[in-house]
């Protein structure tokens, strides 16, 4: 076949597959895997207490960019409550016009109640009076996702790797450096508001 005919097909696919947008705001239920990827194999690995479940909020401000914020809500022995959410901003790689992969990075806030009056509060396992030095020891987390746009539905599949070290560490390579038996995975489904 003609070299020329082949590069107009294949700009005729892929340019309407990258003018596909992703829906500006979603919102739906999320389910998260507490454990990581190395543990799937022990013999409780599919207790239900290994897992969380919440909300995943997808922002797509720009067509190949999106802000996500999943939050996960569990509850514990004694009256515990512990609110997780992982922001990450991402580039998003449009395939087809059915599928997306996401690519981004952010970091982890963990907030935990552990007692009966407000002042039993936690970030990251420093008291909230120590927030500065809880976020500056709070890991970059990076976020690789897969998800399925089918009409007003989507599903889709995440992956989230912690770096080896805290922002204030003083191992400024450790930061960027991925802990890949650590990787956590969740499954969401997002409905497409507008």
């Amino acid at each position: 076949m003609n070299k020329r005919i082949i590069a107009i097909l294949l700009a005729l696919v892929i340019v309407p597959a990258t003018l596909a947008a992703a829906p500006f705001l979603q919102l739906g239920p999320l389910v998260s895997y507490n454990r990581t990827v190395v543990e799937f194999e022990d013999k409780d690995a599919w207790d239900i207490n290994n897992f969380s479940f919440g909300a995943d909020l997808r922002i797509n401000p720009l067509k190949h960019m999106s802000i996500d914020v999943p939050v996960t809500l569990g509850f514990g022995s004694g009256g515990a409550v512990s609110l997780a959410t992982i922001p990450t901003l991402n580039v998003n790689i449009p395939v087809g016009s059915i599928a997306d992969i996401a690519i981004g990075a952010g970091t982890q806030f963990d907030f935990q109640y552990t007692g009966k009056d407000g002042k039993d509060w936690t970030m990251n396992g420093l008291p909230m009076d120590d927030a500065g030095d809880a976020f500056q020891h709070s890991k970059l987390v990076y976020r690789l996702g897969v998800t399925f746009n089918l009409a007003f539905l989507s599903i889709g599949a995440n992956a989230l790797i912690p770096g080896s070290a805290g922002f204030g560490d003083g191992d400024f390579g450790g930061i960027f450096n991925p802990m890949w038996e650590s990787t956590r995975v969740s499954v969401v489904a997002l409905f497409n508001l507008f």
